[in-house]
């Protein structure tokens, strides 16, 4: 991965030598942090065996969506630690490993990114292009990172 990061046309945030690993927060916690965010999407997994409550909220239309921030994630799936492709059912106390959007807003996302980093530590984000490395680190907040979102 350190090559790839070097060869990104952007990067922010990124240490010289790699922080230390944290324990992975659930599907739960995960989903918690994102509302709290203020962040609503579609889920593309089920968490086995909890109320809808535990989803992600869905956009509640594009006026209502654009008057709150356009705080849409898209289409939000979540791999879990050994998972090796994305499956529709996830247990709540299984640990994340890494958090995908598809057509997301980028305000959602780069506040998504906050709320992780304080959640789990340091976030690398990027896009499928893979031209920009952006770390988020705990205790940034989104107002003070807008100006260098990539995206």
């Amino acid at each position: 991965m350190a090559d790839w990061i070097a060869s990104a046309e952007f990067v922010r945030g990124v240490p010289e030598r790699t922080p230390q690993v944290l324990p992975r927060p659930s599907v739960a916690a995960v989903m918690d942090a994102f509302r709290v965010a203020g962040c609503h999407g579609t889920n593309w997994f089920e968490v086995v065996g909890q109320p809808a409550g535990s989803r992600l909220p869905e956009c509640p239309g594009t006026a209502a969506c654009a008057g709150g921030g356009a705080l849409d994630l898209g289409e939000v799936s979540v791999y879990t630690v050994g998972q090796t492709s994305s499956l529709p059912a996830v247990t709540a106390d299984a640990a994340v490993e890494t958090v995908t959007f598809r057509k997301p807003n980028p305000a959602a996302v780069l506040r998504a990114v906050c709320a992780l980093a304080a959640l789990a530590g340091p976030q690398l984000a990027f896009d499928e292009s893979a031209t920009a490395a952006f770390v988020v680190w705990p205790g940034e907040e989104t107002g003070d990172l807008e100006d260098d979102w990539p995206w």
